[in-house]
């Protein structure tokens, strides 16, 4: 049998669009929990096959890293949620309220969005 044959690998993610299960799976693989996407071509095929089947997917490996995925993914859509504008301290300059570094100069943006 091959290496990993017989795995289970669990569907954690439906994105709407294939970056943002890019964005998702990168994310969590940066945490150190094993993710993959999958159907990221499959978009064209919606209607034939139902939306949840046909849009892109994101795979866990290991059914114990779920609850850190879920926390981590919520994280991740808490951040996205933020709005307004960030002053950078470093250059004052403004940046959008959901960005983590100054655009102009690259520094990190802390605190509450202005």
């Amino acid at each position: 049998m091959a290496a990993g044959a017989g795995r289970r690998v669990i569907r954690f993610y439906t994105a709407r669009q294939r970056f943002d299960a890019y964005l998702v799976a990168d994310r969590l693989n940066q945490a150190g929990i094993r993710a993959h996407v999958f159907n990221e071509h499959a978009s064209s095929i919606v209607g034939d096959v139902p939306p949840d089947v046909a849009q892109p997917q994101v795979w866990l490996e290991r059914e114990r890293d779920r609850e850190p995925a879920t926390l981590l993914l919520a994280a991740i859509e808490a951040e996205a949620a933020r709005g307004g504008q960030r002053r950078c301290a470093a250059c004052g300059d403004t940046s959008p309220g959901n960005f983590d570094l100054c655009w102009n100069c690259g520094a990190t943006l802390g605190g509450a969005p202005a």
